[in-house]
């Protein structure tokens, strides 16, 4: 049996979590931004995203790491 359809006032809370979210993603500095979109949502490999940026693997993994606590202390 599929599930109910969220209320009225729980979709807007859920937009309205997304909205923030985006907007703390958005408003992390570059690279940490670009590096934390690459990895998440475009779901590549810290190999990938050193060779687009032309830098490390290791660099790619510890930029990644600083966005991912940037982005917790946002949030918190």
């Amino acid at each position: 049996m599929p599930s109910p359809a969220p209320l009225p006032g729980e979709e807007l809370e859920q937009l309205e979590g997304a909205l923030s979210l985006y907007q703390k993603l958005h408003a992390l500095p570059e690279p940490y931004r670009e590096v934390f979109w690459l990895r998440v949502y475009g779901e590549l490999t810290f190999a990938e995203i050193a060779a687009l940026h032309h830098k490390t693997e290791s660099w790619a993994r510890v930029t990644f790491y600083r966005a991912r606590m940037k982005m917790k202390e946002a949030i918190l």
